[in-house]
C-alpha cells in the first residue's frame, strides 16, 4: 500500500500480524522497523540529578494551587494538573534554530518542517589544543577529527557527533564553569560544505562556555547575519549511548510546537536494514 512519497522512492508499510510490527521502506533496497529504535535525548526531570548546564535554574514540576484546589490525586484532586518551569536549553536535550541567535524573532516551530533524516553518527574525541586567548588548555572537536569519521556519498543531512569518553554520567552532569569541549571554527566551515542541516552533539554547546559572546560557530553554522539558513537546526545535550555503532541511521526528531528559539527535544535512531 502505497502511503507516502519519501526521498524521490516510496514508502510502503507492510504489517507482519505475527510480531505487530511495521516494516517501513525507504526504497526498494531499505527499510527500517518502526517499534525498532534508541532514544538519544535525555529525559527531563525535576530531581536533583538532572542534567544542567548555563547556572540554569532546576526544573519545577508542581501542582496547581489555586482556591480551594491543589492538582494532584493524591492531595485529593481528582486529576494530576501540574505546572513546568523549565530553560530548554540548560535542562535537557533541545533543539535551536538560528532565532537563538538572531535579532528577529524567530521560532523553531517555524523552522522545523520536517522530522525524519538519513543521519551518521560518529565518535570524536577532543583535542586538547592551547587557548591564548583565554590561556588555558580546551578540548576541541576539529576539522581534521570529523573528516577522519565522516563517510562520504551517504545523503546525510544529519551529523551526529558523540564525543569520547561515552561517560554515563553525561546524562546527569551539571556543566556550568567546567569548559566542556567544543567546536573549532574550521569544523563548523566543514560541517557546513558537507551539506549537514542538522547537527546534534553530546555537548551543552558547539561554543566554548566563556567566549565573550562571540558564538562563532552558531554563526558560521547558521551563516547569520548574512544570509541566515532558517531550516537548520542544532541539537545539544543528547547522550549517544554505546551500543549505537558509529554507522548511518534514519533520525526522527521531534520537537514541541513551540513559538520560541528552542524546544526541548525527542530524538530516536533507526536501525536501516537491508532488503
Amino acid at each position: 500500500m502505497l502511503i507516502h512519497p519519501y526521498l524521490s522512492a516510496y514508502l510502503y508499510v507492510y504489517l507482519d500480524l505475527i510480531l505487530l510490527e511495521m516494516k517501513l521502506f525507504l526504497d526498494n533496497t531499505r527499510y527500517f522497523l518502526s517499534d525498532e529504535f534508541v532514544d538519544l535525548s535525555i529525559p527531563i526531570t525535576n530531581q536533583k540529578d538532572n542534567v544542567n548546564a548555563w547556572h540554569c535554574d532546576p526544573v519545577k514540576i508542581e501542582p496547581v494551587v489555586a482556591e480551594g484546589f491543589i492538582g494532584d490525586v493524591n492531595q485529593g484532586a481528582p486529576v494530576n494538573f501540574r505546572n513546568i518551569s523549565l530553560n530548554p536549553h540548560g535542562n535537557g536535550t533541545h533543539t535551536e534554530c538560528v532565532g537563538h541567535i538572531s535579532k528577529d524573532y524567530i521560532t523553531i516551530n517555524q523552522c522545523l518542517n520536517e522530522f525524519h533524516f538519513f543521519g551518521q553518527i560518529i565518535s570524536i574525541t577532543p583535542q586538547q589544543v592551547w587557548n591564548n586567548e583565554f590561556k588555558t588548555n580546551d578540548l576541541v572537536i576539529t576539522k581534521a577529527a570529523i573528516l577522519e569519521k565522516f563517510q562520504l556519498g551517504q545523503d546525510s543531512k544529519v551529523l551526529i557527533i558523540r564525543t569520547l569518553p561515552n561517560l554515563e554520567e553525561k546524562r546527569t552532569f551539571h556543566y556550568s564553569d567546567t569548559n566542556p569541549a567544543y567546536f573549532e571554527d574550521a569544523a563548523m566551515e566543514l560541517i557546513n560544505e558537507l551539506g549537514i542541516e542538522h547537527l546534534m552533539v553530546d555537548l551543552p554547546s558547539v561554543d566554548r562556555e566563556m567566549d565573550l559572546g562571540k558564538l562563532s560557530t552558531h554563526h558560521i553554522f547558521w551563516n547569520y547575519p548574512a544570509k541566515p539558513a532558517y531550516q537548520k537546526t542544532i541539537s545539544e545535550l543528547l547522550y549517544i549511548p554505546t551500543i549505537l555503532q558509529d554507522g548511518t541511521y534514519l533520525i526522527h526528531l521531534q520537537i514541541i510546537s513551540l513559538e520560541s528559539d528552542a524546544s526541548p527535544s525527542k530524538i530516536l535512531a533507526h536501525k536501516i536494514y537491508s532488503a
